[in-house]
């Protein structure tokens, strides 16, 4: 696939509303500021892709727009009322102008544009999909549809073997990817410890730093 020929979209609910099963462990504004910093950390690696063109935040949130600019991305208002991260996506779709989409989600504070250009060149010719799985095995966090409107999003759970399905209903070629900076999204609170133990760098870094949520280096502490 040639370069740039590949656009992403990043379907993003409103700050402090996502991550609700965070809500033992962080108040709203606590999951406000993780959030937009994953936001963050995943613009970084998407603007960073060398294989990559445009970009498309899909939002109805204010600050999740600022932060979307701020890295040249094109934002799209999310539906009013929202009506799901799938009706994001596509309304994202309809306004990229790329033969193929990279759908991704927000909150994948471990990726890295290598992740990026290693998922889009995992890419087959012709019509198809490649599909980055999640950690549990059954998610999607991520997938390269060529061309743009290849497949429909049901990102959420069991979208795995929802999107294969599809793609082998439809006639086209499946690949399924593993990246360990694309397999962990943060949803829950044991997401959100492994997210620790690997100590991130970056805006998510910084963040769980604020929040007192590090893990002290060896020597350093009681």
């Amino acid at each position: 696939m040639a370069v740039h020929d590949v656009g992403a979209v990043v379907p993003v609910k409103r700050l402090g509303y996502a991550l609700g099963r965070l809500s033992q462990v962080l108040d709203r504004d606590g999951r406000r500021m993780l959030q937009s910093a994953m936001l963050g950390d995943v613009l970084t690696a998407l603007a960073g892709s060398a294989r990559l063109g445009e970009i498309v935040v899909v939002t109805s949130d204010p600050r999740a727009r600022s932060v979307a600019e701020s890295f040249g991305a094109a934002t799209v208002d999310d539906h009013d009322p929202p009506q799901g991260m799938n009706p994001a996506v596509v309304r994202g779709i309809e306004v990229l102008d790329a033969e193929a989409a990279l759908v991704i989600v927000s909150d994948l504070p471990l990726l890295t544009s290598a992740d990026v250009d290693h998922l889009i060149g995992a890419a087959p010719q012709g019509d198809a999909v490649v599909l980055a799985r999640s950690q549990d095995g059954t998610g999607t966090n991520a997938m390269l549809l060529t061309p743009s409107d290849a497949l429909v999003p049901e990102l959420g759970p069991g979208s795995l073997a929802l999107h294969l399905s599809q793609a082998a209903v439809r006639g086209l070629h499946a690949e399924v990817v593993d990246h360990p900076g694309i397999a962990l999204d943060v949803d829950t609170p044991d997401d959100l410890v492994e997210l620790v133990r690997r100590a991130p760098v970056g805006a998510t870094g910084r963040a769980l730093d604020h929040l007192g949520m590090t893990i002290a280096a060896p020597g350093q502490g009681t």
